[in-house]
């Protein structure tokens, strides 16, 4: 009888995990679209097209404030605990999960290469097997360790970043031209970018993903993605992802500090009418802080619902796409160059931030019914099935 409720209680904490990685993965979208869709300056200043209406505000306000960065912060982490259910399911097994790690980062590094070179120079699996690969050195050390040390990581990579945006409170920069050009130049810019064949822009891809993968994730995402990812390693090796207390703590104090700190400086700079001044100083220093932060309140949040039987079909739905996040987010890619690239519909420059939303539920509601669909046939999404079969067989 203990036997079967320890299972049970496993299935649980498996499960909600599962429903945390669909919400992060659908979530993501919200951002993603608009790499996808935008002009890099109009991200940061909605004016620079001179156009940009009330909704429009309140949508940027609600994305940049709750959603930039929050889930891929989280996404990370939940990398780092994906590492510490694989070393276990091999320790289980008493084989030694060194080799069929490293054949698994390697064939994330391939899916990832192929997804930055042919289709988003966006991607961010080539950074996780890299890192990931590193961080598997680190399991044996103590949870405290890997969380203090994740964190430092984390949060050290921005903190020359936070500190210029204390400068810039005190010290005023000069404002740059390239923050509001002429508007009707900077639009027809934008229209052009990324018009052409896949072939015609295939340089400029190739060249963003090597810019990512190079200096980038040199001087940043190396740091930011172990860290989250140690943090992950050393919340699961203390227990705190199932722990009711540890998450409840996570989301009152991380929704009710997240919330304060991201809302309000992002709705600073909204109010400030998106002046430069405001959006390199409160605003960043309010969002390198809230990132995480929030990030952890929605972490604590969404697994005590995991806990619960409230809308258990949701949750049902949302594990499902769970585990089938990496064929989710290849899937999203796909989509969103077709829908904004030249070789697609060429709609690039040409969507609000509000239309955006249609088009992100209608990915949503795409990707809910073709993941049913899927699991009524199939026990995993087909790029899973691919991946696991892949470093498996390398493995052996």
């Amino acid at each position: 009888m203990a036997a079967l409720e320890a299972m049970e209680m496993k299935s649980q904490r498996l499960g909600n995990l599962d429903v945390l990685r669909g919400v992060v993965i659908l979530a993501i979208l919200i951002i993603n679209i608009n790499y996808f869709s935008t002009p890099s300056l109009i991200r940061y200043n909605p004016l620079a097209y001179g156009e940009f209406t009330p909704l429009d505000q309140w949508v940027w306000l609600f994305e940049y404030g709750l959603i930039k960065q929050r889930f891929m912060t989280l996404l990370a982490l939940l990398y780092g605990v994906g590492i510490m259910l694989f070393v276990a399911k091999y320790e289980r097994l008493k084989t030694s999960p060194t080799k069929p790690f490293v054949f698994r980062s390697l064939f994330l590094l391939l899916f990832g290469l192929a997804h930055a070179y042919l289709i988003w120079d966006g991607d961010i699996l080539v950074a996780y097997a890299l890192c990931g690969l590193i961080v598997l050195w680190l399991r044996g050390l103590a949870a405290g360790w890997l969380i203090v040390l994740g964190l430092l990581m984390a949060v050290g990579v921005v903190s020359p970043d936070m500190w210029g945006a204390i400068q810039a409170m005190i010290h005023p920069p000069e404002i740059p031209e390239q923050w509001s050009p002429d508007a009707v130049t900077a639009q027809q810019a934008a229209l052009q970018q990324y018009q052409g064949s896949w072939w015609e822009l295939t340089p400029d891809r190739v060249a963003a993903a090597w810019g990512r993968q190079s200096l980038d994730f040199i001087y940043f995402t190396l740091w930011r993605c172990c860290g989250l990812m140690m943090l992950g390693m050393g919340l699961w090796k203390l227990g705190a992802l199932t722990s009711p207390r540890t998450l409840k703590h996570f989301a009152v104090w991380g929704l009710l500090l997240g919330l304060v700190i991201s809302l309000g400086a992002t709705w600073c700079f909204v109010d400030s009418g998106f002046q430069y001044l405001v959006f390199v100083g409160i605003n960043s220093l309010g969002f390198y802080i809230g990132s995480i932060v929030l990030a952890l309140g929605y972490l604590g949040g969404v697994m005590l619902w995991g806990q619960t039987s409230v809308l258990k079909p949701l949750q049902n739905l949302l594990a499902k796409a769970g585990r089938m996040a990496f064929t989710l987010y290849i899937m999203q890619s796909v989509i969103c160059g077709w829908l904004f690239y030249g070789y697609g519909l060429d709609l690039f420059g040409q969507v609000s931030r509000s239309e955006l939303w249609l088009y992100t539920l209608a990915i949503w509601a795409f990707q809910l019914l073709f993941v049913v669909v899927w699991f009524k046939y199939f026990k995993r999404g087909p790029l899973e099935a691919v991946w696991r079969k892949g470093y498996e067989w390398a493995a052996k």
